[in-house]
């Protein structure tokens, strides 16, 4: 049945082209003229009306590509205070402050910056804090050891002992003594506490 509905329709074909091509032989030119320009009118119109529709839906289709809606910008960036934190914040997370040479020493009438790398050890004194330097100089300064230590503890400073903050950099021996003391470049002795000994072993390398 299929294979002869499948004839059928190949012999209207068929016999359509034919009688389609009989008759255009025996048109005249100026019919045939007509009929190539009904044709190409015909085609014109309806290739238009494809093309508009085709650029019609190849915009839409940029658009919705380029401006997402509903949506909201979320700037996960953290707040300016913590992109730059300060050097005393550092400081409290025990990091070492990279670039930070110098401190300052405020005293009555002026306030001294001065070199780390020059600080031999500090020596509580009460409230105050002795700073004695690799050139000899000695200030006192009216703030206690402990603020001291925390902001040198980060540049290689060890607490030897309660009272005493030293620069391993200017230990000279271990001496054994006392159960353990610091002899100083400058020729002073400090004491180390039981509880600090091995820290302070550690950091000089024992």
């Amino acid at each position: 049945m299929k294979n002869k509905i499948i004839f059928g329709l190949v012999f209207i074909l068929t016999y359509g082209i034919q009688i389609a091509y009989a008759d255009f032989l025996n048109m005249r030119s100026a019919e045939i003229i007509m009929l190539l320009v009904a044709g190409l009118v015909f085609f014109g119109f309806f290739g238009g009306i494809f093309m508009l529709i085709y650029f019609l839906i190849k915009k839409n289709r940029n658009t919705s590509s380029n401006v997402a809606p509903n949506t909201v910008a979320i700037n996960f960036a953290p707040p300016l205070a913590y992109q730059n934190p300060t050097v005393e914040e550092r400081i409290d997370k025990k990091d070492t402050v990279k670039g930070v040479t110098r401190i300052a020493l405020p005293q009555q009438n002026e306030i001294r910056y001065v070199g780390i790398e020059e600080i031999i050890r500090c020596e509580a004194d009460n409230n105050y804090t002795n700073f004695f330097f690799s050139d000899g100089d000695q200030l006192l300064i009216s703030k206690s050891l402990k603020e001291y230590s925390d902001l040198l503890k980060p540049h290689g400073f060890v607490r030897a002992h309660q009272s005493h903050l030293v620069n391993p950099k200017f230990v000279k021996s271990w001496l054994k003594e006392d159960g353990g003391t610091l002899l100083m470049d400058s020729g002073d002795k400090i004491p180390v506490s039981k509880p600090n000994r091995e820290l302070v072993k550690e950091i000089l390398g024992k």
